[in-house]
């Protein structure tokens, strides 16, 4: 299964380059074009602001927890558009209070906010078009034209990687790295030349700075070097192998440190000379530091000896924090350490049923071919397949034990192997090769049937995207991206003289999207103005699924009594009786169909007073 087939003539081969070259440019366009029907997503604001900052201070304590590359990538569209960035307000930049700042930079100023995110879009997209020429090249390799082309189009038109290598976010340049890293460093153990080294060690350290699952490389490489050990050295020669292999380990690590400091400027602080000092990060350190537990103490001793920038240190340990825990929703239910099943699920609901019927036949195939597992053919295979498998297994391992269950994106980079492994669909016979034809064709009609909404995309087992709420939510759907979709639907149908309410979930600001309810109602996010007391009336009620679900809420789970009795007594603060109304309301409207869906991601009611009597005075249970 792993043979590619004879070698095609030269002129046969510049026109697969070429058509692979035409895949990706269909891939660009498809990304381009959708994001411009959609709102600035919540983590673009930190993104394209802290790397703006980067670029142009190198200044390093805002968004530390994401990615210096792609940030870094990001804050060149403002950049080169002379964007400017509030300097008056001294307390954001002595706190690190870069969502507000941010928030200041993008709608605060005379900036030209909507080129700036765009820009920003279509840089992250070469991180995207990077990874579907490597599919490209390694499936070419291994199984020829046809099997480079058919693992290409399947990835170009996978609504997951069309909507996050389109997004200003870390997760396209942190599965592209992850991916890289790991493969060069298996040819350098192959190779073992310097200049293999050098490669390995750079993307190594790429990776590092490109999302902070760079840290896995670290058990990754053990087991490469075990397994080139075992598998390419005589028996007698093992232990010398691994033992040079783990010095190969060690140069690794300090080529991948030159690279992080390379990225932070060579210089330890995070706060810029001639820009206002920092007291505090976000967080302070010494707090930080406590929310470790056991890693604590070796987060501040390189800290202390200056082992690593601050800025990537303080970075690393916030994400280490934010993992111990977060509320996460899953089909109704919302809880604090995650689902063993979280990710699973979502992979069998976010990925169209065409790529999982091929990735079953693949399966098959590969199982009927490879009888004789003990082969050297088969045994060779496992040796080529290792850094890609190894990768794809890391991150399921990862994956199922985690308690950050926020997001599909977060196993981005388990999907580059089975990609690269559909390739050998392109070998079988002729007769056959007309079922991953169609499986293709019916991969591509689901990602066609979601365009532009590619974010909120679920397939029909998951109940598809209009039911994508009842499964998941925040960055697996509703990332605040659906103001345009709203804007819209509003303008089209509502009626003469009807309110409109939203309830919002994300940072961008949504008058600036052409939505300007009536009143904004409890959200998350800080596009919200100041509070004024309010009545719920008939009327149009938009609430973003993330609002919806309650994931975020200090009101989520059964209704109590307690909230009730805060209710009802007049000392209660409007503010805090506006969120219990609201409270109230969610509950009420998590059993009812909403009357459509803006983007698939804010769900829209219409609702009568004998509704919001029932909503506000009947009897209240959970989802």
């Amino acid at each position: 299964m792993d043979q590619a087939p004879p070698s095609a003539s030269p002129l046969h081969r510049d026109w697969a380059g070429l058509l692979a070259m035409a895949l990706l440019g269909l891939f660009w366009w498809s990304g381009v074009s959708a994001s411009r029907h959609w709102s600035q997503t919540s983590d673009e604001l930190p993104h394209i602001t802290a790397g703006y900052v980067y670029d142009r201070f190198g200044d390093f304590r805002f968004q530390p927890e994401n990615g210096n590359l792609p940030q870094r990538i990001h804050g060149l569209a403002p950049l080169a558009l002379g964007a400017k960035i509030p300097m008056e307000n001294q307390d954001f930049w002595h706190r690190s209070v870069y969502w507000q700042l941010g928030w200041d930079f993008l709608y605060g100023l005379d900036n030209p906010t909507d080129r700036m995110v765009q820009g920003a879009r279509a840089l992250n997209a070469l991180f995207g078009v990077a990874l579907g020429a490597f599919i490209f090249v390694v499936a070419r390799r291994w199984y020829g034209d046809a099997g480079g082309l058919l693992a290409l189009g399947f990835y170009v038109f996978c609504p997951n990687f069309i909507a996050h290598s389109f997004l200003a976010t870390s997760d396209m340049a942190g599965t592209l790295c992850l991916t890289l890293a790991p493969w060069f460093f298996w040819r350098h153990l192959e190779q073992r030349y310097w200049r293999s080294g050098l490669v390995a060690g750079i993307f190594t350290g790429l990776a590092l700075v490109a999302k902070f699952n760079g840290i896995l490389l670290a058990p990754l490489y053990a087991g490469l070097a075990l397994g080139d050990a075992w598998g390419r050295a005589p028996a007698g020669a093992r232990r010398s192998r691994l033992a040079q292999n783990l010095g190969h380990c060690l140069v690794q690590v300090m080529a991948a440190g030159s690279v992080v400091w390379l990225f932070y400027g060579f210089r330890f602080q995070a706060g810029a000379p001639g820009l206002p000092e920092m007291h505090v990060f976000g967080q302070p350190w010494p707090d930080l530091l406590q929310s470790l537990g056991a890693k604590g103490p070796w987060v501040d001793f390189a800290r202390r000896w200056q082992l690593l920038p601050e800025a990537w240190l303080y970075g690393l340990a916030n994400v280490l924090a934010g993992a111990a825990g977060r509320p996460a929703f899953l089909a109704g239910e919302i809880r604090l350490y995650g689902w063993l099943g979280f990710f699973p699920i979502l992979f069998l609901t976010k990925t169209t049923l065409g790529l999982l019927a091929a990735l079953l036949l693949t399966a098959g195939v590969g199982l009927a071919r490879h009888a004789g597992w003990q082969s050297p053919a088969f045994r060779a295979a496992g040796l080529r397949w290792l850094p890609l498998a190894g990768t794809a297994l890391l991150l399921w391992v990862v994956a199922l034990t985690s308690h950050l269950n926020i997001g599909h994106r977060h196993i981005l980079a388990v999907y580059p192997a089975l990609f690269v492994w559909l390739g050998s669909l392109a070998t079988l016979r002729r007769a056959w090769l007309l079922a991953p034809i169609l499986l293709l064709a019916v991969h591509l009609g689901e990602s066609v049937a979601v365009r532009p909404h590619y974010l909120a995309f679920f397939n029909a087992v998951g109940g598809g995207p209009a039911k994508g709420y009842r499964l998941a939510v925040d960055s697996s759907l509703d990332w605040g991206q659906g103001l345009p979709a709203l804007r819209d639907w509003v303008s089209a149908n509502r009626r003469p003289g009807e309110k409109f309410y939203l309830s919002y979930f994300g940072s961008a600001w949504a008058p600036h999207y052409g939505v300007r309810p009536d009143i904004f109602l409890p959200g998350v996010g800080i596009a919200e103005p100041p509070f004024q007391p309010y009545e719920l009336q008939p009327g149009l009620y938009a609430v973003s699924a993330t609002i919806l679900s309650e994931v975020y809420s200090e009101y989520r789970g059964p209704w109590h009594q307690a909230w009730n009795v805060e209710l009802e007594n007049p000392a209660t603060p409007p503010l805090r009786r506006a969120e219990l109304r609201f409270a109230r309301l969610c509950k009420y409207l998590q059993h009812r169909a909403p009357e459509a869906e803006a983007g698939y991601s804010i769900l829209i009611f219409r609702l009568t007073q004998a509704e919001l009597r029932t909503a506000l005075e009947g009897p209240v249970t959970g989802w």
